[in-house]
């Protein structure tokens, strides 16, 4: 019965997540912007928006400074990086606000740019020499641009969506500097069976890493495969992506087991021990 209340919890867990992306996806479905936003980023860093399936993501909408402040500071923590603690006063958020809070947190880490280029914008005579310099920092790790060639609109309001674009190229800059990157890898078959356990094994092959992962569903009509395989400096992240049967799908009532292996070719600097973190298993930290 236990099991039944489990299984049951988890088609309506994931089939709640199914819906909240389904109401995103709607008010991205004509946006410019619509392949550039990462919804497990938006989901995560952004929580107030997420709630009540998206009902408060308004992507043209411009941000709340207070709001912004609290997604950086889970990102930064998320990086090792502490948060500044200065009292943030809700208001909407502007460009050059965005700068300043971003940058002045940036700039402590050491190393962070080895060279700047000149910034192309000619209205920022308002940006005092402190703002400048962040920008000039920002523009050149490509975390923000201008609202055109030459002009950055520092006085400029900025929108939700640009918002969530701006962290995510944030985020990329600091996994760049942790040497966290996503690698290759081909997934060569997926076995479905109805006796088993959920498992990892992993095995070196002449010129790959097999990695064999066995997911446990509640019924068959699951999807498994992978999202993305990320290096952190020797420790590798496996993404699942599980997706669960079509809404209205009849299925069998049966504990069911999909198992798969990925191939991933071997680089020089991949050395044992090989240590992966499935994200998706109730364990997920193995290593040969």
């Amino acid at each position: 019965m236990k099991k039944i209340v489990s299984s049951l919890l988890l088609v309506i867990i994931l089939l709640t997540s199914t819906l909240s992306f389904a109401s995103m996806e709607d008010k991205l479905s004509k946006h410019w912007a619509k392949d550039l936003v990462d919804k497990e980023f938006l989901s995560y860093y952004f929580p107030y928006f997420a709630k009540d399936s998206f009902s408060k993501f308004e992507p043209n909408k411009e941000m709340s400074k207070k709001d912004f402040a609290l997604s950086l500071a889970s990102l930064f923590k998320n990086y090792d990086i502490e948060p500044t603690n200065s009292i943030v006063v809700d208001s909407i958020l502007t460009r050059r606000e965005a700068v300043e809070l971003i940058g002045e947190k940036l700039v402590e880490l050491e190393n962070i740019i080895d060279k700047k280029e000149e910034i192309p914008f000619k209205d920022i005579n308002t940006m005092d020499e402190e703002s400048i310099e962040l920008l000039v920092v920002l523009f050149n790790l490509k975390i923000i641009y201008g609202v055109s060639n030459t002009e950055f609109m520092p006085d400029g309001n900025l929108t939700q969506i640009e918002s969530i674009i701006i962290l995510q190229r944030l985020k990329g800059v600091l996994e760049e500097m942790r040497g966290i990157r996503e690698v290759s890898f081909n997934v060569s078959g997926i076995v479905e069976s109805y006796n088993n356990q959920e498992s990892v094994i992993v095995k070196e092959d002449k010129d790959k890493v097999l990695v064999t992962i066995t997911k446990e569903f509640p019924t068959p009509g699951y999807s498994l495969g992978v999202e993305k395989v990320v290096n952190g400096g020797g420790n590798y992240k496996i993404y699942l992506d599980i997706k669960p049967p079509k809404e209205g799908m009849m299925q069998m009532q049966v504990i069911t087991y999909k198992t798969m292996t990925i191939e991933i070719p071997k680089e020089e600097s991949m050395k044992p021990p090989y240590i992966f973190n499935v994200i998706g298993l109730e364990s997920n930290l193995f290593r040969i």
